[in-house]
């Protein structure tokens, strides 16, 4: 439960807190389930610092108190996105290029699937354990609609729009002709990560398709 007390801290220590906050966690959006409550805190503070500086600018400008939270919070936003578009894959390319470390810190390969976002989506193939398929064939036509265009869950389990189907006992591929119809709308697919024995995910340079994580 969130501690009462921290209602009652100085007004610049919850700006601080609040827009470290907000960068840190569009920066991790995905990646944050195996981070330490102290991993949060001190990654927090690190991302107040430039808003946290432009609060007490603000002040210094006359500016009063209550108004002045505004532009660390605006700040906080594009922060946290940069870090996560540029500045996260340009640190460990720097690690790895100077052989100080090959890790990147993510809880599993799976995570990985969150985080490339150079690339497009064109394909998405469900292997279920019986031996059947789903493909979702060009996801990005489903991208505004609700969990679209898919969502990979960090659990292992997956929603998607299926255009096709193979079943157990053979390799071909059947139209699935009504994933948007007329009458009803769209048919979205939710797949138990315990029923799922591979999923392969077919990319391509070019503006991503887009796809969400829980």
């Amino acid at each position: 439960m969130l501690d009462s007390t921290l209602l009652d801290l100085p007004w610049a220590t919850l700006v601080t807190l609040a827009s470290g906050y907000i960068s840190y966690f569009i920066a991790n959006v995905g990646l944050k389930e195996h981070h330490k409550p102290i991993d949060i805190f001190f990654f927090t503070l690190i991302f107040s610092l430039l808003p946290t500086a432009i609060y007490h600018v603000t002040l210094w400008g006359g500016v009063n108190a209550y108004a002045a939270t505004l532009p660390p919070v605006l700040l906080a936003l594009p922060l946290g996105a940069l870090w996560r578009k540029y500045g996260r894959k340009r640190l460990y390319a720097f690690l790895r290029k100077h052989n100080i470390s090959w890790s990147d810190s993510t809880h599993s390969a799976w995570q990985q699937m969150f985080g490339l976002t150079d690339y497009r989506v064109t394909e998405l193939f469900v292997v279920l354990n019986d031996g059947s398929g789903l493909l979702s064939r060009l996801p990005g036509r489903f991208e505004g609609l609700p969990n679209g265009p898919f969502t990979l869950g960090n659990k292992g389990d997956v929603i998607l729009y299926v255009t096709h189907r193979s079943p157990a006992s053979s390799d071909k591929w059947v139209e699935y002709g009504d994933v948007i119809h007329q009458d009803y709308g769209a048919l979205a697919t939710y797949i138990p990560a315990d029923q799922i024995a591979r999923i392969d995910i077919r990319r391509r340079a070019g503006k991503p398709s887009g796809s969400s994580s829980d």
